[in-house]
């Protein structure tokens, strides 16, 4: 069975280690590293309606991974011997 251009392109984007996927990711990460003046001169290249769209993508990643960063805090929590009861009566206290 041969796939036509369009279809192998719809199956990569489809993984999620696609070579296109991965690249942007480094692309992502690299802008990441750069400072905010540098992303910021860059992002005055960018049409605002696009910008914004790119803005609200990102805060829906975040929203998303939220719950890995509270895994993070409750595995480092706990292996530093604090309790469940001990946080919520901490965090209560505050």
């Amino acid at each position: 069975m041969s796939l036509t251009t369009y279809e192998m392109a719809r199956i990569l984007e489809q993984l999620d280690e696609s070579p296109e996927k991965v690249m942007y990711g480094k692309l992502l990460r690299e802008l990441g590293n750069q400072s905010g003046e540098r992303i910021r001169s860059a992002a005055k290249n960018v049409p605002l309606p696009m910008l914004r769209d790119m803005v609200y993508q990102f805060q829906q990643v975040i929203e998303s991974r939220k719950d890995e960063q509270v895994d993070e805090l409750a595995k480092e929590i706990a292996k530093q011997g604090i309790s469940v009861d001990e946080l919520k009566e901490y965090l209560a206290s505050r």
